[in-house]
C-alpha cells in the first residue's frame, strides 16, 4: 500500500513542473476552486456507509451495505447537477455563474466514479487485495497527469482542461477496479440484495452518516475552506499559488497517511486491542519523526528557492506558501492515520466535535488575521499555528480512546520538537559561518542523514523486539 500510494504521488510530483509551465496560475486558482467544492462533497460521497463493508463477519450483510452505498452515491450525484444548475441559472452574480459551468463539468460524473471507487476500494480491503489498490491509485495518477499534459500542449492552457484530466484519471481508476466490482460484487448483490437488508443495514450503521460522515465533511471543509477563503479575500492567481504549494507539501500527507490509515484500519477492525498493538503505535510514533521529518524541514528552510527553481519564477510565491505549510503537513502526515480508531470504538461523536471545533477556529482565525493584516501570508501563517496545535490535541484524544498510554504522545511531541530544533539549529549554524544557499542545502542534508538512520535503527529494533529499553505499552 506504501508502495502504490508512493509511486502514485510521485508521478504528479515529477509532472508538477511541466504542469506549471503549460497552465497558468490562474487556471491553477480556477480549478482548485472547483477541486475544493468536489473535495467537501467527496467524504459524503456513499454518508461514509462504505467504512461499514469492512465490519460485517457474513458476504451477506457486507452485500447490503454496499447497495445502500450505490443508492446514495447516486443521490448525491445527481443533487451535485441540480444545485449548481439552479445557481447558474437563478443567481445574479457574476462570478458566481462563471464557475458553474465548471461545478457541472466536475461534480455529477466525480461523484458517481468516486462512489464506485469507494465500493471497489472497501471491498478490496475486505478480501485483502492491496495490489489491485495499488494499482489502482498508480493508473489514476498516470491518466490524470498524462490527460492534462496532452491536453494544455494541444491546445493551451485552460481549467477546463485540467477538469478533463481529473474525471479521466477517476475513470480509468474504476476501470481497473472491474475485477474486483466484476467477481466479488455482482455475484453477492444478484444473491443477497434487497431492500429491506439495505434499510437495516442503514438503521444498523447510522452512527456512520450521522458522525463518521460530518466528521469527513468537516475535515474537508477544514482544508478545502482555506481556498475558499482566499478566494473571498484575495485573487485567483493567489489562490493557485497556494493550490501548487498546498498540493506538494501535503503530498507526504496523501502517501503516509493513505496507506497507514488503510492498513490500521484493516489490521485493528477487529484486533485493537491486542496488546501487540499499542508496541506498534508506539513505535511508529517515535520513529516517524526521525526519518521522514528531515525531509520536511529541508522543505522549511529552503521552499522559495525550491519552488523557483523547480516549477518557475512565475511561482515563486507558492514557495512562501509552502514554508508557511511544512509543518501543519508534518504534524498531520505523522498523526492522522490514527483517525480510524474512532470508528473501532465507536467514538465517531468525539471525532465530530474535535473536528468541528477546528475547522471553526482554523477558517475564522485565518479570514479573521487576512481580513485585518490585508497579508495573505499572516492569514496562512495563522492556519498553519492552529493546525499544529489541533494535531497534537487530536492525536492525545485518538490514544486515550484507543486506550492507550498517552505517555505516547508526550514522547511524539518531544522527539518531533527536538528533530526540528536540531535541523533549524544546524542550518542557522550554517547561516551564521556565512555558508552559501547551495553549500547550506548540501550540509543540512548531511545532518539529515544521522537522524534518518537513527529513526530507521529504533524502528528495526521496536519492531524486531530487541530494545529492552523501549518495551511495549500495556494499555
Amino acid at each position: 500500500m506504501l508502495s502504490g500510494n508512493t509511486l502514485a504521488q510521485v508521478v504528479p510530483a515529477i509532472a508538477a513542473p511541466l504542469l506549471t509551465r503549460l497552465y497558468h496560475p490562474v487556471d491553477f486558482g480556477t480549478f482548485a476552486f472547483v477541486l475544493a467544492v468536489f473535495g467537501v462533497l467527496a467524504p459524503i460521497t456513499c454518508l461514509r456507509y462504505e467504512l461499514a463493508i469492512m465490519l460485517p463477519k457474513d458476504d451477506e450483510r457486507a452485500t447490503q451495505v454496499t447497495a445502500l452505498c450505490l443508492a446514495m452515491a447516486l443521490t448525491i450525484a445527481f443533487l451535485s447537477l441540480v444545485i449548481p444548475a439552479a445557481a447558474w441559472l437563478l443567481m445574479p452574480s457574476a462570478r458566481i455563474r462563471a464557475f458553474c459551468p465548471l461545478l457541472l463539468a466536475m461534480l455529477p460524473a466525480g461523484i458517481v466514479m468516486l462512489g464506485l471507487q469507494l465500493i471497489a476500494q472497501n471491498w478490496a480491503l475486505r478480501v485483502r487485495d492491496y495490489k489491485v489498490l495499488s494499482l489502482a491509485i498508480i493508473v489514476q495518477a498516470l491518466v490524470t497527469v498524462g490527460t492534462q499534459t496532452l491536453l494544455a500542449a494541444a491546445f493551451g492552457s485552460s481549467p477546463y482542461f485540467l477538469i478533463v484530466g481529473s474525471l479521466a484519471g477517476y475513470c480509468s481508476l474504476v476501470i481497473v477496479y472491474v475485477p474486483i466490482l466484476r467477481d466479488q460484487l455482482l455475484p453477492r448483490l444478484k444473491a443477497h440484495h434487497s431492500l429491506e437488508g439495505a434499510f437495516g443495514m442503514a438503521r444498523h450503521y447510522l452512527r456512520f452518516p450521522l458522525y463518521t460522515g460530518p466528521y469527513a465533511f468537516v475535515a474537508q471543509a477544514a482544508v478545502r475552506g482555506v481556498f475558499l477563503v482566499l478566494a473571498a479575500l484575495t485573487s485567483t492567481a493567489v489562490v493557485g499559488q497556494y493550490a501548487l504549494a498546498q498540493r506538494v507539501i501535503f503530498l507526504p500527507v496523501v502517501t503516509l497517511m493513505a496507506a497507514a490509515s488503510q492498513v490500521f484500519f484493516a489490521r485493528a477492525a477487529r484486533s485493537l486491542d491486542d496488546p501487540r498493538m499499542p508496541h506498534t503505535v508506539r513505535t511508529l510514533l517515535i520513529a516517524a519523526p526521525l526519518i521522514v521529518g528531515p525531509v520536511f524541514m529541508m522543505l522549511f528552510l529552503f521552499g522559495e528557492p525550491i519552488f523557483s527553481a523547480v516549477f518557475g519564477r512565475e511561482w515563486q510565491q507558492a514557495g512562501r506558501f509552502a514554508i508557511i505549510l511544512t509543518l501543519p503537513s508534518m504534524a498531520k502526515s505523522l498523526t492522522a492515520w490514527l483517525d480510524r480508531v474512532y470508528d473501532i470504538k465507536s467514538r465517531q461523536r468525539l471525532a465530530l466535535i474535535n473536528e468541528t471545533c477546528y475547522a471553526v477556529v482554523a477558517l475564522a482565525a485565518t479570514y479573521a488575521a487576512l481580513r485585518i493584516s490585508g497579508d495573505v501570508e499572516t492569514g496562512l501563517w495563522t492556519y498553519a499555528a492552529v493546525t499544529v496545535a489541533y494535531y497534537i490535541i487530536w492525536l492525545l484524544c485518538s490514544l486515550a480512546v484507543a486506550g492507550f498510554d498517552l505517555l505516547i504522545g508526550a514522547e511524539f511531541v518531544i522527539t518531533s520538537a527536538a528533530m526540528v530544533l536540531f535541523m533549524i539549529g544546524g542550518d542557522r549554524f550554517f547561516q551564521w559561518a556565512g555558508a552559501a544557499t547551495l553549500t547550506r542545502s548540501i550540509a543540512d542534508a548531511l545532518l539529515a542523514m544521522p537522524v534518518v538512520a537513527a529513526g530507521l535503527m529504533i524502528a528495526v529494533k521496536r519492531m524486531r523486539g530487541r530494545d529492552p529499553g523501549l518495551a511495549p505499552v500495556s494499555s
